[in-house]
């Protein structure tokens, strides 16, 4: 029998704010353990949690860009378990009314809906010590403010999921609410399937596979998960609701617990916490200072500037990056001119240099210059390439390089002329092959007269002249 998985997510991702959600202790990540702690952020009693606005605002962000509604009123409750790595016995969440609701993120060609965002602390972090057979608290990462995104199950496949993890993840950069590191634990994805027979409608029992931390472990944890529990059904079998974790050097799950529903963690709400409040003026702020969504970017190079969806992609791939290119082109308007510089030239510059984009010695104007200049056959294309290399190392104009390197396009007609005809003098055997059919063989030519001229010469112009004579 065929079976079609059922998929649905629920994304932590860690806020940008520069203090924790309840307490004063710093947000940062790493450093020596339970250094980062204070007796609001490790429960001790009689203390009292104030909510950090700035993860209220993040939030929202959150919503925006991933087309949700952002609710002017959601509230805090407790979600009350018992974990080592949990000091209070409970988390401060939101259950019965979050911050968001109702979005929609399109992958692969279909929409995705989001059923909701709320806001919630995180637990700490257990170090297991197999050699000495303990298990270690780390409290500093108690009370880091998070949001947790929950899909529907409207997941069938796992590149419908990779896809979409990598969606958010590039969204929530953008709009500077998570830097979506997963490998440290700021990304984290628990994956819900269950798998159902062909043509019915009637999902199965589902298992939740427990902090899934690269997009390469969500594909693998998924498909072992579909064999699992395909395997247990044709034997036969029931599949358990529960929750499992992965383990990325077997790529197999394992049980960790049967599977908790809402009224196990005896949710309640939060009585040191009022509710929040947003109003429609704090909201239309916080919209207007939303920057534009890679979606909405790729539309616009795609359909507006006729790049191929690969380049597209590429670009919109980091936010620094996209932001260059858009007033670069704004300045000069040579969009598939200005891509090919950059995706090719300028990423090999910051591969070979380990740079980043904010460390980039030009401007977008002065690129936009440099683009200008090949555009207008003041330089070749191969000079332009050399000069954007000078331009990243010295942040130097790339008309004062040009000139001092001897890049500029020479327009002696002439003196091009008395080249081409050395070149065939020299290289008889060549003409005769062309003339007897190999046409291949005119970039030997071109490459004679490129070795005499350097990349001042105007290839273009060099092979009419070449091929005339030949003729």
């Amino acid at each position: 029998m065929k079976y079609i998985p059922v998929i649905g997510l629920e994304i932590h991702a860690e806020l940008l704010t520069k203090s924790k959600v309840f307490c004063g202790c710093a947000n940062e990540f790493g450093g020596e353990e339970n250094t980062r702690v204070c007796p609001v952020c490790s429960g001790m009693p009689g203390t009292l949690p104030v909510v950090n606005q700035g993860a209220v605002e993040l939030a929202a962000k959150a919503g925006f860009a991933l087309g949700c509604t952002v609710n002017n009123y959601s509230a805090f409750d407790r979600k009350n378990y018992f974990y080592p790595d949990l000091p209070k016995a409970y988390q401060i969440t939101q259950f019965q009314y979050p911050i968001c609701s109702d979005g929609i993120v399109r992958v692969c060609g279909k929409d995705i809906r989001i059923n909701r965002i709320h806001i919630e602390e995180d637990a700490g972090k257990l170090i297991h010590d197999d050699a000495e057979g303990i298990s270690m608290a780390d409290y500093n990462r108690c009370g880091v403010p998070l949001i947790e995104i929950v899909t529907e199950p409207d997941f069938r496949c796992v590149e419908e999921v990779q896809a979409f993890v990598e969606e958010i993840a590039r969204r929530l950069k953008y709009a500077d609410v998570c830097d979506a590191r997963m490998e440290q634990g700021s990304l984290r994805v628990d994956v819900n399937i269950s798998i159902m027979p062909e043509n019915t409608k009637e999902f199965g029992t589902r298992a939740e596979i427990k902090n899934l931390n690269s997009v390469r472990a969500i594909g693998r944890a998924i498909e072992y998960e579909i064999t699992r529990q395909t395997n247990i059904l044709e034997h036969g079998g029931r599949v358990t609701q529960e929750t499992r974790r992965f383990n990325d050097r077997s790529g197999e799950t394992a049980s960790l617990r049967s599977k908790e529903e809402a009224h196990d963690y005896r949710y309640f709400p939060e009585p040191d916490i009022p509710p929040v409040f947003i109003s429609e003026e704090r909201l239309d702020r916080i919209k207007a200072e939303m920057p534009e969504m890679p979606n909405v970017r790729f539309e616009r190079y795609t359909n507006e500037y006729g790049l191929l969806e690969d380049e597209a992609r590429l670009i919109v791939e980091d936010k620094a990056f996209s932001d260059f290119y858009d007033e670069t082109v704004g300045i000069y308007p040579a969009y598939k001119e200005t891509s090919n510089l950059m995706l090719v030239e300028l990423n090999r510059c910051l591969n070979d240099s380990n740079g980043k984009m904010s460390e980039i010695k030009f401007t977008p104007q002065m690129l936009a210059e440099l683009v200008s200049m090949s555009d207008k056959r003041i330089v070749t294309k191969n000079a332009a390439r050399d000069i954007l290399a000078i331009m990243f190392e010295t942040g130097s104009n790339p008309e004062s390089i040009a000139r001092e390197n001897n890049l500029v396009m020479s327009t002696d007609t002439d003196e091009l002329e008395r080249i081409v005809e050395q070149v065939i003098a020299q290289n008889a055997d060549g003409v005769e092959s062309y003339k007897n059919g190999n046409e291949k063989i005119i970039g030997f030519l071109m490459g004679q007269i490129i070795r005499i001229l350097g990349k001042s010469a105007d290839m273009k112009k060099a092979k009419e002249i070449l091929l005339e004579k030949i003729k």
